[in-house]
């Protein structure tokens, strides 16, 4: 076979990982919020309690120093934990449907319509399905998800050629 035909085959099952490039961002976010919470931390010593009246800049310096670490390092390990979380998602089309492994997964029954308006310029599908209790949709990014090209071909010849939306 030539590389065009196998480039044009349809897979029966693609299993999308997580790209890297969101959680590297989030990671150097919380790296960014927990150095600077941690180094307030340890200077607040430094700056004592100013009255606003007083002197307004200490005043800020205070604050800053002081408080600053009560919300920059939870929120800190938040956005490393959402890093984490994010890198061990994995979302799986097969036969059966579409979906994130841990979650409930969309028969191809269920999916209503496919928005590819915005697929050639950003690498973004919207697969809108019913839940039984409305519609949702599904958002599939290339910048989040490795194998997206196989995915797209997968989803698109999955969904009847008379669906809305096409």
């Amino acid at each position: 076979m030539t590389d065009e035909a196998n480039s044009q085959e349809i897979p029966t099952s693609v299993e999308c990982r997580a790209t890297k490039d969101p959680a590297v961002r989030l990671f150097i976010l919380a790296a960014m919020m927990i150095g600077i919470g941690v180094w307030c931390l340890f200077d607040m010593h430094k700056y004592p309690y100013k009255s606003i009246s007083e002197d307004l800049n200490g005043f800020f310096t205070y604050v800053f120093n002081h408080y600053s670490p009560i919300v920059l390092l939870p929120l800190g390990l938040l956005a490393g934990l959402k890093a984490v979380m994010g890198l061990r998602r994995r979302l799986v089309a097969d036969g059966e449907g579409i979906g994130y492994v841990g979650r409930q997964k969309i028969s191809w029954s269920a999916v209503k319509s496919l928005d590819s308006a915005k697929l050639a310029s950003k690498g973004i599908l919207d697969v809108t399905y019913d839940t039984g209790a409305g519609e949702r949709t599904l958002v599939l990014d290339s910048w989040r998800l490795q194998n997206f090209r196989d995915l797209v071909r997968l989803v698109e010849s999955k969904l009847s050629p008379d669906a809305p939306g096409q």
